[in-house]
């Protein structure tokens, strides 16, 4: 990868990441009365164009859809290479195969699930599906899709739609950041595959689940080894601490097993991949020249509109602000 493409991205870049809402304005939001207030207050940043844009008053959802598609279309602008912009693309195409898949498997109408976003153009996609003209289909998506439904055909199972296919994803995901060679995008999938497979641990944990079952959802490709995750199904959380104590994500995975014991949420887990996922692009602020900044920029970008969407939601719940305070991630600026 020539790092110099990148040059005139990230000057770009660095514009950008000085219209990212900082802890000040996010707290603002926190303390607006309502949903009305905090859009009012958005008016005045660049989510402006956003709010004008959508027909339906407080559609929160519709403004933050229209701002994400706006960023990552800027940003496959300014990517000297598109498998920058991929890396967190690939989730929303993903997404859009399991609704695919379960509207005709389970012959249900799921269209209003779909996100226009992803590394192909669903409508493409989905005649694709419809036609069976699977040789346009990038290979990984094709094998996903046909190994689905041999196993939906054989085991009548909706649930293992969602299972498998986050297996395909994870590993599509890891052969992108493979080819690119950038150790923070390598790193950022490892960690975040190493997260989400203790996260399965405690959950198939509280639900009593064996550790066949285990075996079969397990993400590959993470730091931690297959064997060590697997051995955690049986243990307490006190013991998985003990073992994870030189874990890269450490520090990050231990506060949330620690505030897990306390609450019972596993939400609390996602909570703390999400700040150590932020935190970890924040070396990208120091890179000129590489395509680090533009993923980075876009990572914080997700992290800000999963947090607006925190403050709207709890805003239309009356939940209080110190509340929406404990559900808050870290930000990049």
């Amino acid at each position: 990868m020539d790092r110099m493409a990148f040059t005139q991205g990230v000057t770009r870049t660095r514009v950008l990441e000085n219209k990212l809402l900082n802890r000040p304005a996010i707290e603002k939001l926190v303390d607006a009365k309502d949903l009305e207030e905090v859009l009012r207050v958005l008016g005045d940043t660049e989510y402006s164009a956003a709010i004008g844009a959508v027909e339906k008053e407080n559609d929160y959802e519709g403004i933050l859809l229209y701002e994400l598609k706006r960023v990552y279309k800027m940003m496959r602008e300014l990517s000297a290479d598109p498998r920058v912009v991929d890396i967190l693309a690939l989730r929303y195409d993903y997404h859009n195969i399991k609704v695919m898949l379960k509207e005709k498997l389970m012959s249900e109408d799921l269209s209003n699930l779909n996100i226009s976003l992803g590394t192909m153009d669903f409508s493409k996609l989905k005649a694709y599906y419809t036609s069976r003209t699977f040789r346009d289909m990038d290979p990984r998506i094709r094998e996903a899709i046909e190994q689905v439904e041999k196993d939906f055909e054989d085991k009548n199972d909706p649930q293992r739609i969602d299972i498998l296919l986050d297996i395909f994803y994870f590993k599509h995901l890891f052969e992108i950041t493979d080819e690119l060679k950038v150790d923070l995008f390598t790193q950022y999938v490892k960690d975040m595959i190493d997260f989400l497979n203790v996260s399965t641990a405690v959950r198939l944990k509280k639900q009593g689940k064996d550790l066949k079952f285990f075996e079969e959802v397990i993400l590959y490709n993470g730091n931690i080894e297959k064997d060590v995750i697997l051995l955690t199904l049986n243990e307490s959380i006190d013991v998985m601490m003990n073992r994870f104590r030189n874990a890269r994500i450490s520090r990050e995975l231990l506060a949330g097993l620690d505030d897990y014991q306390e609450t019972g949420r596993l939400s609390v887990l996602e909570k703390h991949m999400d700040n150590y996922l932020i935190n970890l692009n924040k070396s990208s602020k120091s890179i000129t020249f590489g395509p680090e900044p533009i993923f980075s920029y876009l990572v914080a970008k997700e992290m800000e509109i999963k947090t607006l969407r925190i403050i709207m939601v709890s805003k239309m719940n009356n939940i209080p602000p110190e509340a929406i305070r404990e559900r808050l991630r870290d930000l990049y600026v």
